[in-house]
């Protein structure tokens, strides 16, 4: 086994696969070293013949299988099938001749041009949604792309428009301007056509960029796009390609490419504006400040739009200011921001091209491969950094995360999976949102080697620089979190003054026998002493534990006083935290305000109106409250209880006639809707427990990504089973098994076109409602659920037990008291007559009172954010291994994978349904096996369950339930040393447990027959 662990060891490998992969001409600069990463990584877990089988395939040109080699993936080499479809070619009479030359013998044209090296010969890899290769034959290099079918007509009649331009620029300029005549259509073979022509090589894009033209040279192209452009503008006619990427210069003429858009300025004036002004963004890292300047001075003929000219707003648009239109003026703004972003910048050193950063390389990456939303959510914050030094060191920052990606598409490429994805950048606009530019770059200023791990790593350096940066949320660092968080041995001392105070503050209430067993006061002088807005900034342990003594304490009921003979409830046992010791030495009992909780009733509720509020729900000062028919949610001691409370108030609610009668009293049994595959056991067990029985669950499908599917919960809506009655949808925000969040927004508008009750199981997900930024981006409109069930206990540093179900109206427990007047009764407190399942309870809100007081809305949401850098960090190293496969993205601190390394994901596809199933049993026997021997060492401990992979993403089918890992990361002051080292053990387990699961699989073998050659099991050994 090769280290896997020397940074130089790293280093030298990638040297010698950049020596390796020189001799690739048609490899740009930047893929170049992409592969050397990518290769390097691969080589890591790679036998010797591997290694050597890979330099051989590099040799002849073909990187893309000298990775699969590596990776124990190589194409399995099939003979190309004979075609029995003639494909219709048409093009130029060269190009026809060697598209004939290339179908000898009946050869499959498409299947053979699909297995050509995939082209690379640009900094920024083609968009997601092209297909190009490379083709070789003899000594000439062919480029094959796949157009869309119907383009290739309405491209060439976009190029004859341009007809004109370019003998005007060609006369102009006295340099030959034209399209790109030689290629071949070749038609009939596949879904689209593939269009052939000769690879004309680097582009002007890259050659400026790299500064390849002699001085000479230069000024003659620049004089030449020069008469271009103002040949565009005179005729008119407004090539909206106008890029360098889309231009060769060589042979002392300029040829040109891609003809998608050409816009008659006469006829659509705005549009032809907005091309000349992007024409400004393609070109914007490309040329000096002076070229720029004499490539675009104004011209006569340019398009004049008034600036409040009405456009539709494109997704980006829409995303950014969530508009559906948008004026010529706003829109000519944003384009000159690009400009700025995607321009020329200075780097802190010349490590790296020249010490210049091209902007448009990031912006044409973002373009194509970032969704609108996530563009918008990074030029927000970009746009108003005034700082080049700032703006150079974001830029940096994210061009790091684009090479990382890359190179793991390039990666998952070599496993035979085609993953464009971008996690890591969209991981630095999740920062640069928490943080801000500001930080991010101070963050990037700080790093040394940071141009040496690009080179060598550039996924490790993203993720160490996430981690760090993602952890320091808001200035962050080691001593806040010792403020906070017990466990940092820096901060012992004052922990333990802290709890040793608390126990002061509640063996004095015990020892209160000098003082009356109760300081009487009024409801209403207690809401006036309690009540206060919800504390958006936290107070020092001091201060809080000063407020708990001298108002809390003080105007609660000493049970355990000499003087207290109403109940024997002494309640003098000690316990852990601040808050729960103090509220079990307190030992108040919520069930009435008199003789038993003075001051705790109304903390309760206080804590109950503050998470309404945080939730989106309607709040008032509890000083407006008018008893207990206005609270509206109540503690629990988890979230089984608060989900039974949520159905029970939506079954009264909907059928209020069982208050009286029962179940019994109904025409068709009560019905609650839920996602089957990912519903809490909490809410089948509810319809159980309060007579709806089991079959009372219709159980409906899961999406792909482990969430409700909106459209089976609508189908169950309007065609439920003979004989049921939905009143009830659950929605999860945060499942248990993946923390995947459904579309809630949906689900409520389901729900109310229904007018069933629509309640939102957040157990998990409650704890973002603390951070703005997580509650808008994963709970956006929650507050329209008609409950909700939050645990402190699972997110939010709470000890147990710690739950609460919240309702959107008012009102609404009153029903579980037969004593209406009572409750009813202005000024009635006694939290007893409203609490279903529980009578007598203790002060457990009160832990989640002191931590609101303590920390704050905003430290606490700085907190929640601070800890998803861990579960990103591991996700993306066990990614990276290639020895698991997750079945879930992340949405919050919850990861599942199971082990199961490339060759083995490759022989499911040969095996049958009953073999399959077999191996799906083998492989979840050494996952289980592989856990289990990690827990019993002590070196690392994952949750272990079983799930289905419904996204189909080992190859099984997607109704394969195997058992799997969960790694759920839930403290922050964990770091990336404490997460590397579980990593190591995890790796180290697995890879020794390798040769006995391929052993085994052997067992389940088609017809005794074994996978051979570079891609053996051995491989991996």
């Amino acid at each position: 086994m090769k280290s896997i662990d020397d940074p130089l060891s790293g280093r030298h490998r990638v040297a010698a696969w950049r020596r390796a992969l020189a001799a690739v001409r048609s490899l740009s600069p930047r893929f170049l070293d992409r592969h050397a990463v990518v290769l390097a990584h691969l080589e890591r877990f790679a036998p010797d013949e591997a290694v050597s089988a890979a330099m051989t395939s590099i040799g002849l040109g073909d990187v893309g299988r000298a990775a699969a080699v590596l990776a124990g993936t190589p194409e399995l080499r099939i003979p190309e099938p004979l075609s029995s479809a003639k494909p219709v070619i048409s093009g130029s009479a060269r190009m026809v001749s060697v598209v004939h030359e290339l179908m000898v013998s009946g050869r499959n044209i498409d299947a053979w041009i699909s297995g050509q090296p995939v082209l690379e010969q640009t900094a920024v890899p083609l968009h997601p949604s092209r297909e190009a290769h490379l083709v070789r034959t003899g000594d000439s290099e062919w480029v094959a792309l796949r157009w869309p079918t119907g383009s290739v007509a309405a491209r060439s009649a976009y190029q004859g428009h341009l007809e004109a331009v370019f003998r005007t620029a060609s006369a102009a300029s006295g340099t030959p301007v034209h399209a790109q005549e030689q290629y071949a259509v070749i038609e009939g073979v596949g879904s689209d056509p593939w269009v052939l022509a000769p690879n004309l090589g680097r582009t002007v894009e890259d050659r400026l960029r790299c500064n390849e033209f002699p001085a000479e040279e230069r000024h003659k192209l620049l004089t030449t796009l020069t008469a271009l452009r103002r040949a565009m503008v005179e005729t008119g006619m407004i090539w909206q390609g106008f890029a360098p990427r889309n231009m060769f210069f060589r042979d002392g003429s300029l040829t040109l490419i891609d003809f998608e858009e050409v816009v008659d300025a006469a006829r659509e004036p705005a549009r032809a504006a907005e091309c000349l002004t992007w024409h400004r963004i393609f070109f914007a890292d490309c040329l000096t400040e002076r070229e720029s300047l004499e490539l675009f001075q104004p011209l006569a003929g340019e398009p004049e739009i008034p600036d409040d000219t009405i456009r539709e707003a494109d997704r980006f648009e829409r995303a950014l200011l969530g508009t559906p239109s948008i004026t010529w003026a706003r829109r000519r703004e944003l384009l000159h921001v690009s400009i700025v972003l995607e321009g020329r910048h200075q780097r802190p050193s010349n490590k790296r091209d020249a010490g210049v950063l091209f902007g448009h390389e990031l912006g044409h990456f973002w373009g194509d491969f970032l969704s609108a939303d996530h563009e918008a959510r990074l030029f927000a914050q970009m746009r108003s950094v005034d700082s080049s030094e700032v703006l150079a060191a974001c830029l940096e920052a994210f061009e790091a995360a684009m090479e990382a990606d890359i190179c793991r598409t390039l990666r998952q490429r070599a496993y035979g999976t085609e993953d464009v994805s971008t996690p890591r950048t969209v991981a630095m606009i999740d920062v640069l949102e928490a943080t801000g530019p500001a930080h991010l770059a101070a963050h990037r200023a700080r790093q040394s080697g940071w141009y040496e791990g690009l080179e060598t790593d550039p996924g490790q350096l993203v993720d160490e620089f996430l981690h760090e940066a993602g952890t320091a949320v808001n200035g962050l660092d080691r001593s806040v979190l010792d403020e906070y968080l017990v466990g940092g041995g820096d901060a012992r001392k004052t922990h333990e003054e802290s709890l040793a105070q608390a126990t002061r503050i509640g063996l004095d209430f015990l020892h209160r026998t000098e003082e009356p067993f109760l300081h009487h006061r009024k409801p209403e002088e207690l809401r006036a002493v309690l009540g206060g807005p919800v504390p958006l900034t936290g107070s020092g342990m001091d201060a809080v534990l000063a407020e708990v003594e001298e108002v809390i304490a003080h105007l609660s009921v000493s049970q355990s006083h000499p003087d207290y003979l109403a109940f024997p409830d002494t309640g003098n046992a000690i316990a852990s935290l601040v808050g729960g010791t103090v509220g079990r030495l307190l030992n108040q009992n919520l069930i009435a305000v008199d003789r038993s909780a003075p001051a705790a009733t109304f903390v309760e509720i206080q804590v109950v109106e503050w998470l309404r509020e945080l939730v989106g729900y309607e709040t008032v000062p509890i000083t407006e409250l008018r008893g207990v028919r206005d609270i509206a949610g109540l503690w629990a001691t988890g979230g089984h209880l608060s989900n039974h409370i949520a159905m029970l108030v939506a079954l009264g609610r909907q059928f209020p006639e069982v208050r009286r009668s029962g179940l019994m009293g109904l025409n068709s049994q009560p019905a609650v809707v839920m996602a089957g595959p990912i519903a809490h056991y909490s809410h089948s067990d509810a319809a159980f427990h309060l007579g709806l029985g089991w079959d009372a669950v219709i159980s409906v499908g899961a999406e792909g990504g482990f969430t409700t599917d909106p459209d089976a919960v609508e189908a169950a809506l309007t065609n439920p089973p003979n004989g049921k009655t939905p009143f009830m949808v659950v929605g999860v925000a945060g499942n248990c098994r993946t923390t995947g969040v459904d579309d809630l927004a949906r689900l409520a508008e389901v729900c109310r076109r229904h007018g069933v009750w629509y309640h939102v199981d957040a157990c998990h997900g409650g704890s973002l409602i603390f951070n703005e930024r997580l509650r808008e981006r994963y709970l956006a409109r929650i507050a329209e659920a008609d409950s909700v069930s939050l645990d402190p206990h699972k997110g939010l540093f709470t000890p147990y037990p710690s739950s609460y179900v919240l309702f959107r109206e008012r009102g609404m427990l009153g029903q579980f008291s037969r004593h209406s007047s009572a409750v009813n009764a202005d000024g009635n407190w006694d939290l007893g007559l409203i609490t279903p399942f529980l009578g007598s309870r203790g002060f457990e809100s009160l832990a989640t009172w002191t931590i609101l007081r303590h920390v704050g809305v905003r430290r606490l949401g700085d907190l929640v954010e601070s800890r998803q850098a861990h579960v990103r960090y591991l996700e993306r190293r066990i990614d990276d291994n290639g020895l698991f496969v997750r079945f879930n993205d992340v949405d919050f601190y919850r990861m599942a994978f199971v082990f199961c390394p490339p060759p083995v994901r490759r022989l499911l596809n040969c095996l049958d349904r009953e073999l399959r199933r077999r191996a799906v049993q083998t492989i979840s026997r050494y996952t289980s096996r592989l856990n289990d021997s990690l827990y019993r060492a002590g070196a690392v401990c994952f949750d272990e369950h079983t799930l289905t992979d419904l996204d189909n993403r080992v190859g099984a089918g997607a109704d394969a339930s195997f058992t799997i890992m969960a790694a759920c990361p839930g403290n922050p002051l964990l770091g990336r040393g404490d997460l590397d080292r579980a990593l190591s053990h995890l790796i180290e387990g697995a890879l020794q447990l390798v040769p006995s699961l391929i052993a085994d699989l052997t067992e389940v073998r088609d017809g005794g027959r074994m996978l051979t050659g570079p891609a053996s099991w051995g491989d991996l050994l």
